[in-house]
């Protein structure tokens, strides 16, 4: 009986564990289903993420400017054997008025047309400046690298202190004083040489400096100078690294070697000893304001330490530096007007003196406007310059000659562009190709050779519409005025006092140049003759 009672009991347990077991498995089978259908949803979910992400992609690049491809993540660094001028003019030759190429992660599209430049740069979407590692050393700071609210508070100053110092009122300047001061001391420091071979780029590195002084910080460097040499090499080495930093801009800090210095820290530790130049001018300045009678602001470092002032006391006055430390902002600020005011003045005359031993033909006409206008002994002045026309087209056949800056300064779009049946992402680099555009015979017929007379109209000085030497937009040249006085002061009162020669035996320089900030003339001498009054 008792066997007979365990039998039943195990048969009862057996069914009731065919029972969980049959609870499990539909347990487990609902949870598998539940995954499946977890698994599908994330399926689909991928699915339709990829189909956005294609979409996007596919749209990107169909309607993106044409340009070459690339590889993933480099796109065409890899592949750049030759300057990004060169490179780009070729894009411009195949693929025509707007191109596009990446380089690292960045999309850069350059344009080739000077209508489609004024029209997308005349756009207050345009004036922002790349995230570059250039950048970041200025730390968003100056005038050229500064974008934002910062820009334009900077912007609008400069002009009015500008204005107020003389720069953007023409005919009649109080700041022409100092231009022809200089002059003065350039012209008795070529007579004193006698005729003997001078690099002409040396010479005028110190005077044109000391006009940016002086609108600057009422300062000068004197003759032999030592403070000059060292300031002025700070200024060449400078210059020479920004013009090899273009590809640098694309590739990222962490692809540089292990104890080898990159373009960018030579870079950083030039800008920090320009910078340090002018951090103890100002403080120099502040000095002499606390102990001296202070009337009214002498140049841009008197504007600027009033604002600054101003600000410290709580009095009501216009912030003009939001965001930035003030005394850091305005070294940045000097750094950017002495090293483009000084290296575009002193390489534009040199090219055009140069250009004046290659077409003879063209000094003589300038001479002979010069003749009935003014006497060989007398300083040409501002007020002669609607009577010389020719001399200032001159300067500016030049300047469209040899493409000073061939890609101009790097704007972005702070919003997504439609360019015709393009489409122009938000953050591209746009860049401009001055030199190719200036060379385009579709704008300049015969662009090889040297016509004053493009910039002439009805015997009078005129600028066509398609020149952009100066820059355009918003983010126009904030120097045009002065630069322009001092070019045509300096090259009139030369051509007016002097014969151009060559150093006896010596070959005819080449119109070739190199890039650094600039496109400067290879090294070459002149002999500067006095004509007799």
């Amino acid at each position: 009986m008792l066997i007979y009672t365990r039998i039943i009991s195990i048969l009862g347990m057996w069914t009731k564990l065919d029972t969980y077991i049959e609870l499990y498995n539909g347990y487990m089978q609902d949870i598998l289903d539940r995954k499946h259908r977890t698994m599908d949803l994330l399926f689909l979910v991928l699915l339709g993420l990829l189909f956005l992400f294609l979409k996007r992609t596919i749209y990107y690049y169909m309607y993106l400017p044409p340009g070459p491809w690339g590889i993933p993540f480099l796109g065409y660094l890899p592949f750049m054997k030759s300057s990004p001028h060169a490179m780009y003019s070729r894009m411009a030759d195949k693929y025509g008025e707007i191109s596009s190429i990446k380089l690292g992660n960045h999309l850069v599209v350059c344009l080739n047309s000077p209508k489609l430049v004024k029209e997308l740069f005349s756009r207050s979407d345009s004036i922002a400046r790349p995230r570059t590692p250039l950048n970041e050393i200025m730390e968003g700071r100056g005038i050229v690298l500064s974008e934002g609210i910062l820009w334009q508070k900077q912007r609008q100053f400069l002009h009015e202190k500008f204005r107020a110092l003389g720069v953007k009122v023409w005919p009649k300047q109080r700041f022409e004083k100092f231009i022809i001061m200089e002059i003065e001391e350039f012209i008795t420091d070529l007579i004193k040489l006698n005729g003997a071979p001078v690099d002409p780029t040396l010479l005028l590195g110190r005077h044109v400096h000391n006009i940016i002084c002086q609108l600057m910080m009422s300062f000068r460097f004197e003759e032999d100078d030592q403070e000059f040499g060292i300031f002025n090499e700070k200024i060449s080495r400078g210059m020479k690294l920004y013009g090899s930093i273009h590809a640098s801009e694309y590739v990222r800090q962490y692809l540089k070697l292990p104890g080898k210095k990159t373009i960018l820290d030579e870079m950083k530790r030039s800008l920090a000893d320009i910078s340090e130049f002018h951090a103890n001018k100002i403080r120099e300045r502040i000095d002499y304001r606390a102990t001296h009678p202070y009337d009214e602001p002498a140049d841009l470092l008197d504007y600027y330490l009033d604002n600054i002032e101003a600000r410290k006391s709580r009095k009501r006055f216009p912030d003009i530096f939001p965001g930035v430390d003030p005394e850091k902002q305005v070294v940045q600020v000097m750094n950017d007007l002495f090293s483009a005011g000084m290296e575009t003045s002193r390489t534009t005359l040199s090219w055009t003196l140069l250009m004046m031993i290659h077409e003879p033909d063209v000094a003589a006409k300038v001479r002979a406007q010069l003749r009935e206008t003014v006497h060989p002994g007398e300083l040409v002045t501002l007020d002669h310059r609607p009577e010389l026309p020719y001399l200032e087209a001159v300067l500016f056949e030049t300047l469209r000659c040899v493409s000073l800056v061939p890609l101009g300064t790097t704007h972005v779009n702070t919003t997504e562009w439609k360019v015709d049946k393009y489409v122009i992402p938000k953050g591209a680099h746009i860049i401009p190709l001055i030199g190719k555009m200036n060379n385009d015979s579709k704008v300049y017929p015969e662009p090889d050779k040297f016509k004053p007379e493009r910039f002439l109209r009805d015997g009078q000085f005129h600028i066509p519409d398609s020149y952009m030497a100066f820059g355009v937009g918003q983010r126009l040249c904030l120097g045009i005025q002065l630069a322009r006085m001092q070019l045509f002061l300096f090259f009139a009162n030369i051509m007016n006092r002097f014969e151009l020669s060559l150093p006896e035996g010596a070959e005819m320089p080449p119109l070739e140049g190199f890039m650094a900030a600039t496109h400067t003339p290879l090294p070459y001498s002149l002999c500067f003759h006095k004509i007799d009054n």
